[in-house]
């Protein structure tokens, strides 16, 4: 059964992987469910998609700038910001004095995060509307290669006959894979 955070479909993992029929519909949908968890541990977001996410109430600490980088991105919408305790209302544009933000910014006009100890509150929606098709790729890519090398689970070299010599890349994630998750993964602060 498919859970919410897959970062692929069934299909999409079954297109990637040869003359692949449906006797191994369970185990393939097993592995895109775990290895979707491992991937969202190591990019360090519990989801990444904005309906899981929802609506954010975090507070943080003043940073003494007009700039604050929240935990989840990318931000869809602020609701609200509110330093000491003081409501800072959304800027028109950035000539007027208040709150604006960007995908991964909130920024204020005529005002700064002043420094304190989580003296800063804001209200926001954050996440992605689907899994970015960057960030697909590359899972399916790590998922088809543990599919295809769980029958050689420590194999480093396998001759046949004389002739054929097998050599596997024991790698735990492709390298093409790893430069895609190293763009979505959240640095802890």
């Amino acid at each position: 059964m498919p859970a919410p955070d897959d970062l692929c479909i069934l299909a999409d993992l079954k297109a990637w992987l040869p003359n692949q029929g449906n006797n191994d519909d369970v185990a393939l949908q097993n592995l895109i469910t775990n290895g979707s968890a491992q991937v969202l541990q190591y990019l360090n977001r519990p989801h990444i998609l904005a309906s899981l996410i929802g609506t954010l109430t975090e507070n943080y600490d003043g940073n003494g700038a007009d700039r604050l980088l929240p935990h989840f991105y990318p931000i869809i919408a602020v609701n609200a910001v509110t330093i000491d305790g003081t409501p800072i209302q959304p800027s028109t544009s950035p000539q007027v004095p208040g709150f604006l933000n960007d995908a991964r910014r909130i920024l204020l006009r005529g005002f700064q995060f002043c420094r304190g100890i989580q003296n800063v509150n804001v209200t926001y929606t954050a996440g992605y509307a689907g899994v970015p098709l960057d960030l697909k790729l590359a899972a399916i890519e790590l998922f088809a290669l543990a599919y295809r090398q769980r029958t050689h689970i420590g194999e480093k070299t396998n001759a046949m006959g004389g002739q054929v010599t097998l050599s596997f890349d024991m790698s735990d994630v492709p390298p093409r894979s790893m430069n895609v998750f190293q763009q979505y993964r959240r640095v802890a602060l």
